[in-house]
């Protein structure tokens, strides 16, 4: 019956990648739902990681900093990677067009096949951020949705009477569609829970600090 009771109760692990260009609020909206309120971020060198527990899961988030040549360092996090969470800044229309080409060309990666995607729109509390439609369709975000679980939502970490976030729903649809890394699916490679993600990219960072 011990055994029984411990399967119950023990939560599914879900590894999520939080990307999305820099100053989008990757951070801001993170602390939000973990910390449950807004806390003073500075832009991310490196990564932040945070466990907390939605639904029947235990999700391990990992923010990943997007300045400068951090970038190249993403794929270090692609491994065992079960849902992704693409933060937009709603208000950059000069930046934009660079959301779009960094999201679609990480959708192309092996490791990243069929993993569910959620996009979330963020900063609408400002007054000029762009529509849901209009980014919608900035983003080409119906040619994912063909592809693969792909779900759109609209944040903030300034809610208001006048304006919803859909941080908390965000994080309960991830928790509900992680990718099947089951048998039949890219096989996982037994590795620590932090060891892979936290070494490479740390000895990468060091490198080019020398370079």
């Amino acid at each position: 019956m011990g055994n029984l009771a411990t399967s119950f109760c023990r939560r599914r692990q879900v590894r999520v990648l939080m990307l999305g260009l820099d100053a989008a609020g990757k951070t801001t909206i993170l602390y939000k739902h973990v910390l449950g309120k807004v806390i003073t971020t500075i832009p991310t060198i490196g990564f932040n990681v945070e466990t907390c527990k939605v639904l029947n899961a235990e999700m391990t988030v990992w923010d990943v900093g997007t300045r400068g040549k951090m970038r190249p360092l993403w794929r270090h996090y692609y491994q065992n990677t079960q849902a992704i969470v693409f933060v937009v800044d709603s208000t950059d229309r000069d930046r934009i067009d660079e959301a779009k080409q960094i999201l679609h060309e990480l959708l192309t990666e092996d490791e990243l096949t069929m993993i569910p995607i959620a996009v979330a729109l963020n900063k609408r509390d400002l007054e000029n951020c762009m529509s849901k439609e209009e980014l919608e369709n900035k983003l080409d975000l119906r040619s994912i949705q063909q592809q693969r679980a792909c779900e759109v939502f609209l944040t903030t970490a300034y809610p208001s009477t006048e304006v919803q976030s859909e941080i908390t729903r965000l994080m309960e649809w991830v928790a509900e569609y992680p990718a099947d890394r089951e048998e039949g699916s890219v096989p996982k490679q037994k590795t620590d829970r932090f060891s892979s993600y936290f070494w490479q990219p740390l000895m990468k960072m060091k490198n080019m600090m020398f370079e």
